[in-house]
């Protein structure tokens, strides 16, 4: 009996939609009755008349789109602020007149620019001048780091992977990004590290992470024998 109670209001609530669509004169000729409807108030404080909620209803979608609108411009800024960083890292990498300028502007530049609080770079390949062998960027890497790096497709982003070495950071990263640098081939990384957890994360963009992966890499590849 309960079922078929459910069902013929379920039939009911369709005829009076379709009576409804179909008849839109109603509400005009019946504004009055409409009036005297009272619906529970989506806000919780008793209730309000069916006008009163379709203008809580409107109300509700304009401050959600203004929130939106309002993330959107914050998004924008923040992603302007950032490109004029990489565009000003950019430049400075162009002017460097050695592999050491290059290496200092990766190591003490970038973490400025970007709020992080260490960078790693290691390179395999070989320097054009022999005397910026004994330079730490130039440290042995693990074939296993060497492949794990090699193999990102993109920047990664997260914890900290197994192939991280403790040489690699002055003090532990809670979350790193780790951007492959290639010429023709892989000639090392880039590694980022940050004391937010959520700094970097597997589900952000990379766009910017691989834009600072393609200067360095272009910049180096002035000093490196790529042969």
């Amino acid at each position: 009996m309960q079922d078929q109670n459910i069902q013929a209001q379920d039939i009911q609530a369709h005829d009076i939609k379709v009576y409804l669509k179909n008849n839109p004169q109603f509400f005009e000729q019946n504004a009055n009755f409409l009036a005297d409807i009272h619906l529970p108030s989506p806000h919780g404080s008793g209730t309000i008349s069916l006008a009163e909620r379709q203008q809580l209803a409107q109300r509700d979608k304009i401050n959600a789109l203004e929130t939106m609108f309002a993330e959107l411009v914050l998004n924008a800024k923040e992603n302007d602020a950032i490109a004029n960083k990489i565009h000003t890292f950019n430049l400075r990498l162009h002017q460097a007149k050695n592999f050491d300028a290059l290496e200092q502007l990766i190591s003490q530049d970038l973490p400025e620019y970007f709020e992080l609080i260490d960078t790693c770079l290691r390179i395999w390949a070989h320097p054009l001048d022999s005397r910026n062998r004994t330079n730490l960027v130039f440290s042995e890497v693990s074939d296993e780091a060497k492949t794990w790096a090699a193999a990102q497709l993109k920047p990664y982003c997260g914890k900290p992977p197994e192939i991280v070495s403790e040489d690699w950071f002055l003090e532990p990263a809670a979350s790193m990004a780790l951007i492959p640098l290639r010429s023709e081939q892989p000639i090392g990384f880039l590694a980022l590290a940050s004391d937010d957890d959520n700094r970097f994360f597997a589900e952000m963009g990379t766009d910017f992470l691989s834009k600072i992966g393609e200067i360095v890499s272009a910049s180096l590849s002035r000093t490196l024998d790529l042969t």
